[in-house]
């Protein structure tokens, strides 16, 4: 595992680009795009690696989620997102359809 609860979301983004994942990825009109390069992904191109939550250190009620995908063309990235009531239900509703990878490389 590469992201830790224990970490603020700035740490396991730190963790995560050390471990490879080096593109930020960004979610908009059902497509998931990665900044550079720029290509959009479908839910069947990307496979959800690892995720996790993170919580305000002041509130928490201000969560997170930190996501590592790997996609079919061997492009790897993170996305972070809203947590909660203030989560992108469309957003969420593509990572829940993204296959699990259960021995990411």
């Amino acid at each position: 595992m590469i992201l830790s609860q224990s970490n603020t979301l700035t740490q396991d983004i730190n963790a995560a680009r050390k471990a490879g994942y080096l593109i930020e990825f960004y979610f908009r009109n059902g497509k998931l795009i990665g900044r550079n390069p720029n290509r959009s992904y479908s839910p069947s191109d990307c496979f959800l690696v690892e995720h996790c939550r993170h919580e305000g250190m002041s509130d928490p009620g201000d969560a997170s989620i930190l996501f590592l995908i790997q996609c079919a063309d061997g492009q790897k990235g993170y996305l972070s997102s809203a947590y909660g009531i203030y989560a992108n239900t469309e957003l969420i509703d593509f990572i829940r359809s993204m296959k699990k990878m259960n021995n990411p490389k």
